[in-house]
C-alpha cells in the first residue's frame, strides 16, 4: 500500500505541541518501531535477493560440472504469452494486482490470471517481477507461468541474472521491446529436470521468504497509514 507516509519516517511528521510531553514520546515510538520494523524487512529481502544470486552463480555460473550440461532453453519451463488489457482497466480499489511495464503495479477489479507466473515489461526499463495468486496483465507485459511451479523461484533468479542478454538478444543493441521468441530462445547450459528440481528447492525458499516479508511490509504499511491520523489527531489514547 502507497500511501502519504511512503519513503518517509517518524521523525517527518511533527508530533502537536499540544500533546503532554509522555504523549509525544509514546506516539513517536509507536510510529519509530512500525518504521524500523518495515525497513528491516526490506533490507532482510534485499539480501535475499544477493544470497539468490550468490547462489545462482555457485551452481550455473562458476561449478565445472555445468560444462557437461546441455544447452537448454526457456521456453522449455513456461509457454510465452501476454497480458490483453489496456492501462485504463485498472482502478483505484481493485481486488487484483495489475501488471505493467511499470516498477510498481497497480490495480484491477478482476483477473485473466491465477498462478505463479514472472512478469517481464516487454518495454520500458524491461524489469522483472513474480507473483503468485490471482492478476492481470497489461498488453505488454509478458506472463510467463512454469508448468513447474517449483521452478519460479530458480527461473526468477536466472531472468535476473540474464535480463540484459535476454532483452538484448545477445546483440548488444538498444531495443525498445521484447519479442517473444527473444525469450523463448535465450539458452543457457542446464542440468536435466532431476538435478535441477533438487536445486530449484533452494531458489523457490528464497522466493517464498521475500514473499512472506513483502506480505508483512505491505501490512505494517496499512497499520501505519491507518494509525497515523488517528494519533496525530488523539483520537487514539497511547497512555
Amino acid at each position: 500500500m502507497v500511501g502519504p507516509w511512503c519513503g518517509k519516517t517518524a521523525s517527518h511528521f511533527p508530533i502537536k505541541p499540544q500533546f503532554p510531553k509522555k504523549e509525544q514520546i509514546s506516539i513517536a515510538k509507536i510510529l519509530g518501531d512500525l518504521d524500523q520494523k518495515i525497513e528491516l524487512n526490506r533490507k532482510m529481502n534485499k539480501t535475499l535477493e544477493e544470497m539468490g544470486q550468490a547462489l545462482f552463480k555457485h551452481y550455473f555460473i562458476d561449478n565445472p560440472e555445468a560444462k557437461g550440461w546441455e544447452q537448454r532453453s526457456l521456453g522449455e519451463f513456461f509457454p510465452v504469452k501476454t497480458g490483453k488489457k489496456d492501462a485504463n482497466f485498472s482502478t483505484a480499489t481493485g481486488q487484483y494486482p495489475f501488471f505493467t511495464c511499470s516498477q510498481s503495479s497497480l490495480r484491477a477489479p478482476d483477473y485473466s490470471f491465477d498462478g505463479a507466473a514472472l512478469l517481464l515489461a516487454g518495454n520500458g526499463d524491461f524489469n522483472l517481477k513474480y507473483y503468485r495468486g490471482k492478476f492481470e496483465a497489461y498488453q505488454r507485459t509478458y506472463v510467463l507461468i512454469p508448468t513447474n511451479e517449483k521452478f519460479l523461484g530458480f527461473l526468477y533468479f536466472l531472468m535476473s541474472r540474464f535480463l540484459s542478454d535476454i532483452t538484448s538478444g545477445h546483440q548488444g543493441s538498444v531495443i525498445n521491446f521484447i519479442t517473444k521468441g527473444m525469450i523463448e530462445n535465450f539458452s543457457l547450459l542446464l542440468p536435466n529436470n532431476e538435478h535441477l528440481d533438487e536445486l530449484a528447492r533452494r531458489f523457490e525458499q528464497l522466493t517464498l521468504n521475500i514473499e512472506a516479508n513483502s506480505c508483512q511490509v505491505d501490512a505494517l504499511t496499512a497499520i501505519r497509514d491507518a494509525l497515523l491520523p488517528r494519533l496525530m489527531s488523539g483520537k487514539i489514547d497511547v497512555n
